[in-house]
Order: structure tokens, then sequence, then C-alpha cells
């Protein structure tokens, strides 16, 4: 799946089975025709080549349609493609404008909008709007709203740092069973000071997150369980969220990959596989993870005998998974994350254990 997910309505979600109501010939007829209901499942199906071929433009082209003819989840998802550039040439405001026709019907267009007010892309940055708007989303039961009100009260963007209020805010998306509150709660407690941190409840909400498809979620478990052995867990759980974060684009994943493989826990110590997860998280993560890796590259770029050999296998996994997702699903659409546009950077969130292990300091 594409990153950066959110919610279709309900008269205009997609299949999640992989099938259609009609074929496709039906569907581009009736889409051809006008119907705004086909208009949005072919937008749905060439977004992720599902019965088609897979083409951003024409995605973009039949939610513009649909979105002309009014339709606010239209709206929003176009709005998105316009501020990520997929499908069209990116246009920031053009993205604003059509998150704030849509946001008069749909809660999450609200915080769509309000994200591009918070770092004032497509738009002038205007905290106190953003904050009103996100108000406004959670008055209507939007669980991404809280979990943000709750992200902004931690940081203190816009209003006084209160680590109290920002626990409320996460336990009230909890209730609205949004993945990203989940993850934020499980996090927040793990860092609190003066405090023994619940690791089986951490457990139990980043379950929740990943299970809806949050990566970071996933990341989190997965490192949880790496470090916390004694905590009940499934054979392999571990590996398996860190597998699917990294493969998801999660740099700090392919490290912590990377030193499992380095160290030989919970699999085979193999200085190569640590080697490639190595490069791959330099690949996925540019200067930051080049930064943190640099002593463990360059020991192993030394040491592991055929070394070009394992940077082109880096580059080909790479090729097979180039995103750098928000969300990540198997094989299917799920109609509540498409597509959504992020409001925090995943480094600016609560931290929980983040790191697997640390690169070894040794190696110059």
């Amino acid at each position: 799946m594409v990153c950066l997910l959110s919610a279709i309505s309900a008269q205009a979600k997609p299949n999640t089975q992989g099938e259609h109501a009609a074929s496709v010939p039906e569907l581009q007829t009736k889409a051809a025709q006008g119907f705004v209901i086909q208009e949005m499942e072919l937008a749905a199906d060439y977004f992720v080549g599902r019965g088609v071929p897979k083409d951003l433009a024409q995605s973009a082209y039949w939610y513009r349609k649909a979105a002309d003819q009014g339709n606010p989840s239209a709206q929003m998802n176009l709005g998105y493609l316009y501020v990520s550039g997929i499908g069209v040439t990116r246009d920031p405001a053009e993205g604003a404008k059509w998150y704030r026709r849509a946001s008069s019907s749909i809660p999450d267009a609200k915080v769509n909008l309000a994200t591009l007010y918070l770092r004032g892309i497509g738009v002038k940055q205007d905290t106190d709007e953003a904050l009103r708007l996100l108000q406004s989303a959670a008055e209507k039961g939007d669980g991404r709203a809280d979990a943000y009100l709750g992200l902004a009260t931690y940081l203190g963007s816009g209003i006084p740092i209160d680590r109290a209020a920002a626990e409320a805010w996460f336990i009230k998306g909890v209730r609205q069973n949004d993945p990203e509150a989940e993850c934020l709660l499980a996090l927040w407690d793990a860092e609190q000071p003066g405090r023994v941190p619940d690791l089986a409840r951490e457990a139990e909400l980043l379950r929740l997150s990943a299970a809806d498809g949050y990566v970071e979620a996933m990341h989190s478990l997965g490192v949880l369980l790496v470090k916390h052995p004694d905590l009940p867990q499934e054979k392999g759980e571990a590996t398996d969220m860190l597998l699917a974060a990294a493969s998801a684009g999660s740099w700090k994943s392919s490290v912590a990959m990377g030193i499992l493989a380095r160290d030989g826990q919970l699999m085979q110590q193999d200085q190569r596989t640590a080697y490639r997860w190595f490069r791959i998280a330099a690949l996925q993560g540019g200067s930051p993870a080049e930064s943190f890796l640099h002593n463990e590259l360059a020991y192993l770029a030394n040491t592991v005998p055929d070394g070009a050999a394992t940077e082109q296998e880096a580059a080909a996994w790479l090729q097979i998974h180039p995103n750098h997702d928000v969300f990540a699903f198997k094989n299917e659409i799920n109609p509540r994350y498409f597509p959504i546009l992020e409001v925090y950077a995943t480094a600016q969130a609560p931290n929980v254990e983040e790191k697997a292990g640390q690169p070894t300091e040794q190696h110059n």
C-alpha cells in the first residue's frame, strides 16, 4: 500500500475482499456516465491496481470527477493527492482547498486541514486554527483528532505542556479505537518519569494498533518484545513485527533487524545479513540513518567478504519495498485509512525504548 492512508465514507468505500459488486467494464461504464459511487471505486482501484493496471493519474482523474460533483470523500482524497503530489502535480494550496470543502461533512478532513495549518503547508501556519479544527473534529467523535490533540498537549504545540491532559486525550482516542491513539498511549506510558511502565498494557495497546496496520506500532511492539522476552508473545512475533515495519519503510526497524542478526538474537548470527539490513536502513533513512550507523557500516564494509554483493542485495530489496508507509495492509484496502496526511513526524512522538540495541561503538 501507498503510505499515509484514511477514511472513505460508507457510500464510497471499496470492497475489502478484493471483489467488485460489478465487473470492471460495468464499473467503467457507470463511472463514465457520472455515477459517483462507481467513480470513487474506480479511483480506488487505479490507486492500488486492483482489477486494473495501477495508474495514479487515472486515480486522481476519477477522484476529481467525483469531487467536482460534491462528494466530500472524493474531495478529501483529492486533497491528499494534491498535498502529496500523487497522480497530479504537487500543489498543497490546492489540496488545502479540497480539504476545506470536505471538512463541512467529514471530521477527518478537518484533521487533515489542521495538519496543514500546524506545518504551514499550502496555508499560512496557524496553530490556533489547527487546534480549532482538531477540537471541532474531536467533538464529532474523531479519534485521530483526539490523538493529535493529545500529542499537541504533550509537545506544547500552541498550548501549554500538560502530560495528564495528553494522557486523557490519548485515552479518549483509544475509546474511539483509533490506532494512533493506541500507539501514542503506549509510548506515553513507557516514558513517564518516576513511574514503573505497565509493559503488558503497552504490549496490548501496541498489538491493537499494529493490527490496524499502523507501522510505528509494529516497530514499537517488535522492539518491546525483543527487550522484554518475558512478556507473553507468539513465537516469532517480535521479528515478524520488525520485518513488517521494515518492509513498510521504517529504517529504525531495519536497524533493529540488523542488530538482531549481528548479535544472534532471535535469529542466527550472521554479519553479512546484519550488513545488508544496515545498508537497507541507510537507504531508507538517508542522512539520519547513515549518521546513526556510520561506525557499524564502516566496520562491516571492511569485514564482510562480499560487501559489494550485499550492498546490491540491499538495493534490490528496496526496489521491492520502496514505500515509506504510515499504515500498511496485506492484499486489501482498509477503507478506514485511505488516505490521510500525518500531523507529526514519528520522531516527535513519545519514544518507547526505541532501539533493540545500539550499533557497536568500538568499530572505527
